[in-house]
């Protein structure tokens, strides 16, 4: 089963309007504080960059929305091919609850991941007959992440997070290409504008 990558974008795109819709129905008099910032994580074979937004629902719980690309050059540790590159676009949505500690918070998060993925795929390459192609998935991330956020500013903090989750290829197109267990590494900078 495939499912058109315009669909798939349009998708992604509804259900991060409803989380942010779902945030501002929980609206009392009091305005919202609202983060927009950056975020560089990286995994055993490959990066992620998106612009990120925390909308505040509670004094310490936001909704965590992401938006960015993903690159990873799995060489022959798919398991499936020999070697494997892949990049693509997608985004996140998920739950951060904030523990104030000294000059900042701890963080404990969980959010899931939607990314539209073109794999350049290679196999049997020492053989006399090797075989390549290129394979759409559309890949499931759900993660579990915490960590510490430094406050610079009252309108700037910084941090790095420990993340736990899993890629699971809930569509594809072409040749079937890595997924499996993952662990990530994360570089945070969310700038407040309340």
């Amino acid at each position: 089963m495939s499912m058109e990558p315009k669909k798939i974008v349009i998708i992604c795109f509804i259900i991060l309007l409803s989380a942010s819709a779902f945030a501002q129905s929980e609206s009392n008099s009091t305005p919202k504080k609202i983060e927009f910032g950056t975020e560089i994580q990286a995994y055993p074979v490959g990066y992620i960059t998106t612009i990120t937004s925390n909308i505040f629902i509670k004094e310490n719980l936001a909704i965590h929305l992401r938006i960015g690309g993903n690159f990873a050059d799995r060489e022959d540790f798919s398991g499936r091919n020999d070697d494997e590159k892949a990049s693509g676009f997608g985004g996140s949505v998920g739950l951060v609850k904030y523990f104030p500690y000294r000059k900042g918070n701890f963080i404990a998060g969980a959010h899931i991941d939607g990314w539209n993925m073109w794999t350049d795929w290679k196999d049997g390459v020492k053989t006399s007959n090797p075989t390549q192609g290129t394979t759409y998935n559309f890949v499931v991330q759900p993660w579990i992440n915490g960590g510490y956020l430094y406050d610079i500013s009252k309108k700037l903090n910084v941090g790095l997070t420990a993340g736990f989750g899993r890629e699971i290829n809930v569509i594809t197109s072409g040749e079937k290409v890595g997924e499996g267990w993952i662990g990530s590494l994360s570089l945070i900078a969310n700038f407040s504008f309340r």
